[in-house]
């Protein structure tokens, strides 16, 4: 038979069959059944059970844990992939009439996270809903922990690759959609007519009040206006709270910025890496923000570098400006690290999640900002006045520093969070309960001289309330008036009726306190969140300031200098340094090299040995370019380039297994989206094509490519082709927009010393066996590599089991033993009995016996 508790969790739970339900009992969130299961194993804690609540009278199996551990266990679930309900009670116990009133107040999936450890503090999770009509496709993003989002239409079949680019942890997407979402994203299947452009339209308009699609700067029938209909619709439904605080940053074009694939992302460690590698990323090896909002503004500048030049040149300005007031800039990292994160703290307080400690941040971050506008003010630079200009939200920061205490706790509930003087009744409350404590240590003080009992104490607990505890030495001095109330071991407890009433009185105060401390801090809670569009804004400011920052200590602490914007495509790097090397090797290491590509000289050939540094030097080309068009200064002498639209790569192998594609499938796939989709303001980065087939298969490809992308007339990138291929040099003397270019290797009698250092011309020397012998190949596969290697070079094919004069067979097995007249001689000499004289004659008659 159910009991009425677990037939208020069975009805509720019905409502949430794809998610956990966290069922708030008391001081615990407990689970049941399939849920216990499930987060037993998911965060370790014990399994039990109880009897008699589900069908037949069997046991139901339940786990649970303390309500001030949600956060934690939490984060654990979702990044377990699980979706969270929380289920709350929303009534008082002690009012309730029968069993407490619960209702879900939120579900928790990993793209709706606003706050807690599940939240990392350095990187952007957002929330993404995609919906295709016909040949266009509408994307929206929302970060929930921020209130922002954005929005794009593009046509159909980039649909994938953006979502792949902007990486979001959850995807949402019409029931029977066919996109895959990429790699540690989770999939949301959602009903498809919440991406009916009217109901999205109308969902659109209720939260963020943009009546029409043209406010969202799209189409009516955008797919756009429908994706962030379905996205605003999923989060009040997962937050079942008023969505106000979200706000649209607008409509964004993927040609406004360069344009860097998720698997050039990876290839090139720009913020993510293969495994093994986390230590070389770009974004962590270059940030030197002090906050983690600027952390996550230098994520997303390094992502989508933007191609506005006058958004560029804004960044060198400031960041130059920046470099020369050293002082000013001090000033201001050491004001910026002590500043909370503004745009998250706005997230809070749009879902009412913020605590008195989280105000208090907020107050003590305003507090600074006319400090900070002050060291920038009068900045010859466009950016720093602008953020100088920023409003200073000072009536928000004194409303709140007139009602919260100078160091409030963390949570409500702890007291002490409202000043004195805000509010009389508080006040009066509060000396009641002040003045009833210092009654019942003067009473103490007054029942030890009346009974002659010296250790007698007046305590209290939950359960008794006030109470005074006598040992049982002195249980003969117990007056008339004393009620006994509790026995133990060691000790007695008494009450009397002054020391009730005196408790009445206390424990009211105490009650009252808590609940107008609560009414005072929910009614400022309410009204500062009236100013969230200003204090996000000041967040974005302080951000951007933080990232700003960071690039001048980059460049005063490294060397950087200042890019030149060129007019025409071109690259042109004199002594480079690649910026994570430079930073990770011993210092002395990394080799400065340059580079130069323009119109009349668009493709070069890479050649050398392997480990000479090939890839090194077309990486570092890539990833000044991505610093300089950030708006970083450059580790290099000099630097002069054009924006670029998009970044191609085809670097190092990935087997995509489960999608049944070879590493060649994959390398040709990344190829035909260079050769279909460049620009003359393209870059291309190619090392290695052509090599997961045949050999003749793969030259030919890469000879066909450097071909079609000098001579086409749409697709003509700039162009960095690192090739074991040595025909391929052939090329940069036959197109008259191609060049050589070789890693520069001094051989010294069979040793080789890789000097890294890129000169002009090409080679012909790969190194290739040497570099196996360095990597501890056993000798007597280095020494037939060798044999091969003269016979290869002499025309001669090497086929398995021989049949012509130019054939040989191929073989690891030692060759049969062949009668040498020589060797049988030598072997036959004893130098220890050899005379000076004897010893000669037997060399001059072995001379004589070869001629």
């Amino acid at each position: 038979m159910k009991t009425p508790m677990m037939k208020q969790f069975l009805d509720i739970k019905s409502g949430h069959p794809g998610e956990i339900l966290l069922f708030r009992m008391g001081d615990f969130y407990e689970t049941f059944f399939e849920d216990a299961a499930t987060v037993s194993k998911a965060l370790g804690i014990t399994l039990t059970s109880r009897g008699g609540s589900g069908e037949d009278g069997e046991r139901i199996p339940l786990a649970g844990f303390p309500y001030h551990a949600l956060d934690g266990y939490l984060s654990k679930l979702i990044k377990s992939g699980y979706r969270v309900a929380i289920c709350e009670q929303t009534e008082d116990p002690a009012l309730a009439r029968g069993l407490v009133r619960r209702e879900v107040i939120e579900v928790i999936t990993p793209g709706t996270l606003v706050s807690g450890a599940a939240l990392d503090e350095r990187r952007t999770l957002l929330l993404c809903a995609a919906f295709i009509s016909g040949e266009r496709g509408g994307l929206a993003f929302c970060d929930i922990s921020t209130g922002e989002i954005d929005a794009t239409e593009i046509g159909a079949l980039l649909v994938p690759s953006e979502i792949a680019r902007r990486d979001p942890t959850e995807l949402l997407l019409p029931e029977g959609s066919g996109i895959q979402p990429p790699s540690g994203c989770e999939p949301t299947f959602v009903e498809r007519w919440k991406f009916d452009p009217d109901t999205a339209a109308g969902a659109a308009g209720s939260v963020l009040s943009i009546i029409t699609p043209e406010g969202f700067g799209a189409a009516a029938d955008s797919p756009a206006v429908s994706a962030v209909g379905a996205l605003l619709a999923y989060v009040r439904d997962t937050k079942r709270m008023d969505l106000a605080h979200l706000c649209f940053t607008g409509m964004y074009r993927r040609e406004d910025s360069m344009i860097i694939d998720r698997g050039s992302a990876r290839s090139l460690n720009i913020t993510e890496s293969s495994q093994g590698e986390e230590h070389a990323i770009l974004s962590r090896t270059t940030d030197e923000t002090v906050t983690a909002a600027g952390s996550r503004e230098w994520r997303k500048w390094l992502e989508s570098p933007s191609r506005d030049r006058r958004v560029i040149e804004e960044r060198y300005d400031a960041v130059s400006w920046l470099i020369g007031h050293r002082e000013a800039l001090e000033g201001l990292r050491s004001r910026l690290d002590g500043s909370a994160d503004l745009q998250r703290q706005s997230g809070k307080l749009g879902t009412l999640r913020s605590s008195p400690r989280d105000l208090r941040a907020v107050a003590d971050t305003i507090s600074m900002l006319p400090e900070i506008a002050g060291l920038i003010e009068g900045a010859d630079s466009a950016l720093l006045a602008d953020i100088a200009s920023m409003d200073l939200l000072e009536g928000t920061g004194r409303m709140i520093d007139s009602v919260l205490t100078e160091d409030p706790p963390a949570r409500l509930a702890d007291g002490g969070v409202i000043r004195k003087s805000v509010s009389r009744e508080l006040d009066e409350y509060r000396e009641i309960r002040s003045g009833g404590h210092d009654w019942i240590r003067s009473r103490r003080d007054e029942e030890r001289e009346r009974t002659g009992i010296p250790n007698l104490s007046i305590n209290s607990n939950k359960v008794f309330g006030y109470y005074i505890e006598v040992s049982r030495s002195h249980l003969d001095k117990i007056p008339e008036d004393y009620i006994r109330k509790q026995t133990l071991v060691n000790a007695e407890r008494f009450i009397t009726p002054q020391l009730k009433e005196m408790e009445a009185r206390v424990f009211r105060a105490g009650d009252e306190i808590e609940k107008l401390e609560n009414e005072l801090f929910c009614d400022l809670r309410k009204k500062v969140a009236d100013d969230i569009e200003g204090i996000r804004n000041a967040g974005r400011m302080l951000a951007r300031l933080d990232v700003l920052s960071s690039l001048a200590v980059l460049a005063s602490r490294w060397g950087y200098v200042r890019p030149l914007l060129a007019e025409m495509p071109g690259i042109c790097i004199e002594e480079g340094r690649h910026p994570v090397l430079e930073m990770i090797l011993p210092q002395g290491e990394c080799v400065p090299n340059s580079i130069r590509l323009d119109q009349g000289r668009r493709i070069l050939l890479v050649t050398g040995p392997n480990m000479a540094g090939k890839s090194t030097y077309l990486r570092q080309a890539a990833l000044l370019v991505v610093l300089a068009q950030a708006g970083s200064f450059v580790p290099a002498a000099s630097m002069t380039f054009s924006p670029v639209d998009r970044i191609f790569t085809r670097i190092g192998s990935s087997d995509r297994i489960t999608r049944g594609q070879s590493t060649f499938l994959v390398e040709m796939a990344e190829a035909a989206a260079l050769l279909n989709s460049s620009t003359k303001d393209s870059l291309a980065i190619l090392d290695e094509v052509g090599r997961g087939t045949s050999t003749y298969d793969g030259l030919s490809l890469a000879w066909a490519m450097v071909e079609y992308l000098h001579e086409s007339v749409d697709h003509r990138p700039l162009v960095l082709f690192a090739t074991h291929y040595h025909e391929l040099t052939a090329l940069g003397n036959l197109l008259p927009a191609a060049a050589n270019v070789n890693v520069k290797v001094k051989d010294t009698g069979g040793k080789v010393v890789f000097l890294y250092r890129i000169e002009e011309g090409g080679t012909d020397e790969s190194y290739g066996i040497h570099v196996a012998s360095m990597a501890g190949v056993p000798p007597r596969v280095v020494r037939r590599a060798r044999k091969v290697l003269v016979d290869l070079e002499a025309g001669r094919h090497l086929m398995p089991g021989g049949g012509g004069e130019d054939q040989l067979e191929l073989s690891l097995e030692p060759a049969a033993p062949v009668e040498d007249p020589l060797a049988d001689r030598l072997r036959s000499i004893d130098p220890d009995s050899l005379t000076p004289r004897r010893a000669l004659e037997i060399l001059y008659e072995l001379r004589d016996s070869i001629e």
